[in-house]
């Protein structure tokens, strides 16, 4: 029998796109997996359509409160836990997977054990033959990641597996092990770079970041994000500044808080409403979290 692996969907007011991925993992080849669905307190009717949706080996939990990205993905691995799965795989529910896409992940992350994060080619929804990213690397100074292979064709990437510093959230698999040893997902964040915290903490843990080159999921973007005026800037900005805080060195940290403050003081008198990326830089510095309304 092949690893347990727990697959976990995070809902947030978008009923569609869940059923719509439930259906594409329900033709996966994997032969050893249990579909977890986590609703993060929606506000319409998602759950009980999602529920009138699922079949047998396919659970839904509600959380009591939207507590962001982190909070309702670590209600599914803690489920996952208490049930004895050998992995976890985080996936986002505006996705489209190759029927073998968890096949691939498992094998490299059995046959390498300093392997301790995987994730796939993640491609284009509506150009599928586009690579959106194969893991990135971040650039600690400036706070700039770089999507590797982005818009090359996804053919370059058969059989490669590449060293990353984080793949995406949009899927990522991970093993016990390596939670019993880092910990569950960050959750200061609330929204965007938790996975790259993740991440780093399981690198500095010893253990191998990787995109397999072989698995393929297709993404259609942050849908439910969207539908929240203003929220993706805030935490987009903020928590960047966070991550390097919290992952910088002193020196990348002087470079960063420097290139910061001037980036504010030019947003200040190019943009309309330039004061507000003061206000994201210094929640980031503080850890404030201006949407903390929403964990309700």
């Amino acid at each position: 029998m092949s690893p347990k692996v727990s697959i976990i969907l995070l809902n947030y007011n978008n009923a569609e796109d869940t059923i719509n991925c439930l259906v594409e993992l329900r033709k996966i080849t994997y032969d050893n997996y249990q579909i977890i669905i986590v609703d993060n307190n929606s506000t319409d009717n998602s759950l009980s359509k999602i529920e009138s949706n699922v079949i047998d080996n396919e659970v839904v939990l509600k959380s009591t409160i939207n507590g962001g990205y982190a909070f309702g993905n670590n209600i599914g691995i803690r489920f996952g836990m208490e049930n004895n799965s050998d992995y976890f795989c985080i996936l986002n529910n505006d996705v489209k997977v190759a029927t073998t896409f968890l096949d691939e992940l498992i094998a490299i992350m059995e046959n390498n054990n300093e392997v301790g994060i995987a994730g796939p080619k993640i491609c284009d929804f509506d150009q599928p033959d586009v690579i959106q990213s194969a893991g990135s690397i971040v650039n600690m100074n400036f706070g700039r990641a770089t999507e590797l292979y982005k818009g090359k064709n996804s053919e370059i990437l058969s059989d490669k597996v590449i060293n990353c510093d984080y793949v995406g959230g949009a899927c990522m698999v991970v093993k016990k092990s390596v939670i019993a040893k880092i910990g569950l997902i960050p959750e200061d964040y609330f929204l965007f770079y938790e996975e790259n915290e993740w991440c780093q903490k399981a690198k500095k843990n010893g253990f191998r970041i990787v995109s397999v080159g072989n698995s393929t999921v297709w993404h259609k973007g942050s849908h439910t994000i969207n539908k929240i005026s203003g929220l993706s800037e805030y935490f987009m900005y903020r928590n960047l500044v966070i991550f390097i805080k919290n992952n910088g060195t002193i020196v990348n940290n002087v470079i960063f808080n420097l290139y910061f403050v001037a980036f504010c003081f030019k947003s200040l008198l190019t943009k309309k409403n330039g004061s507000r990326f003061f206000k994201y830089y210094i929640d980031g510095i503080t850890g404030h979290n201006q949407y903390e309304y929403l964990k309700k």
